[in-house]
């Protein structure tokens, strides 16, 4: 399988959709940056509908990412079936993309048992749903978010969870801005090995999930980079930074052109 060398840019960068149709004009003003591969967030919808005029703008959907989020929902079966539908209706909605990572949060990260066991079982339906559809279900590593009362759920938690599915079209999304904070990101990448479909690209100052652009903190991308071609990853590099409006052309052509000269030149 041929490497990818080229940057994604993660549709979180404009933030929420406030209009029914502002997902293309954001797909206008990536392409103009020279952008070529897209995810589409969790904060956009409608995908079904949409998915021929994307698909005419010349832009290549890369990844999309799910929408299960909380604890709450694990701890109460209605809420639970719900959530449940709710993404497999999403799920249903990326096929019109074709064999696309789909970015699902690990919420494994409560200390009570039952909500380790009501999501594996969230996830057992999901996965029927993601492969029946034949896009390929990912599950992100996580961030280390100690004063919100939850534990940790490392790399390796995360791809053994994964590799207990046995199923190759069940795989993980390693988010380094997510990882960075607790974990050696070559371990990481070692921990995922032979697993990983997607990564999520932003820099943080070591201590938070910034989400900030690749020139701004502390991570040693080319390393990172490396390392997950090493361990298998063959896709572009998938920026999901966040930024502040108005988001200009010219602004993310310069972190692409930046993100290209740390990653791809020789």
């Amino acid at each position: 399988m041929k490497t990818i060398d080229e940057i994604s840019l993660s549709t979180t960068v404009f933030g929420p959709e406030k209009e029914t149709d502002d997902l293309l004009r954001y797909l206008e003003t990536t392409l103009e940056a020279g952008y070529r591969y897209v995810e589409l967030s969790r904060k956009h919808f409608d995908l079904t509908r949409r998915a021929e005029a994307i698909r005419k703008m010349g832009i290549n959907v890369w990844s999309i990412h799910g929408c299960l989020s909380g604890y709450s929902i694990w701890s109460d079966e209605s809420l639970r079936r719900k959530a449940v539908e709710d993404e497999i209706a999403r799920i249903e909605d990326c096929a019109a993309f074709g064999k696309v990572p789909v970015v699902e949060h690990y919420l494994d990260r409560m200390n009570d048992p039952v909500y380790g066991r009501n999501f594996r079982k969230s996830i057992e339906e999901i996965y029927e749903a993601s492969h029946k559809a034949g896009v390929i279900l990912t599950i992100e590593t996580v961030p280390y978010k100690p004063k919100q009362n939850e534990r940790y759920a490392d790399s390796l938690e995360v791809a053994e969870f994964v590799r207990s599915f046995k199923a190759d079209d069940l795989l993980m999304t390693v988010d380094i801005n997510h990882s960075n904070i607790n974990e050696d990101l070559e371990q990481v990448c070692a921990n995922c090995d032979g697993l990983i479909a997607n990564v999520h690209m932003s820099n943080n100052h070591g201590e938070w999930e910034d989400h900030l652009p690749p020139d701004d903190g502390v991570i040693d991308f080319a390393a990172t980079f490396a390392s997950l071609r090493k361990h298998g990853y063959r896709g572009p590099a998938n920026l999901e930074m966040h930024g502040t409006p108005p988001i200009t052309a010219e602004w993310l052509k310069q972190i692409r052109e930046y993100t290209e000269r740390v990653l791809f030149s020789k």
